[in-house]
């Protein structure tokens, strides 16, 4: 077996603004049989933000959050112009 894939360590790519990515990696809720009762453990959901290969932040709630953290970072360095209409739209970005 080769080594772990992007998707496998940053989760799936969601959106892109200018250099920063949003990715998604979830974890499906399992049940298991243990010492004859069912045990079920819940699912997870981490959405961060990349910049090129390096994590910026993580622990995110909902990709919304995430995009909105992104147009606030290119606010503050003046390149919110290079945001597509499409995405501002999509995740009502202010």
């Amino acid at each position: 077996m080769g080594g772990k894939t992007t998707m496998e360590k940053r989760g799936h790519h969601i959106c892109k603004m200018v250099n920063y990515e949003v990715r998604q990696r979830t974890t499906q809720p399992t049940s298991r049989k243990l010492q004859g009762k069912i045990v079920t453990t819940p699912g997870t959901r981490d959405v961060m933000i990349y910049k090129n290969k390096d994590k910026v932040e993580g622990g995110i709630k909902s990709v919304a959050q995430a995009a909105q953290k992104i147009y606030d970072l290119l606010k503050n360095s003046d390149s919110e112009s290079y945001v597509s209409k499409k995405l501002i739209n999509k995740y009502k970005l202010v």
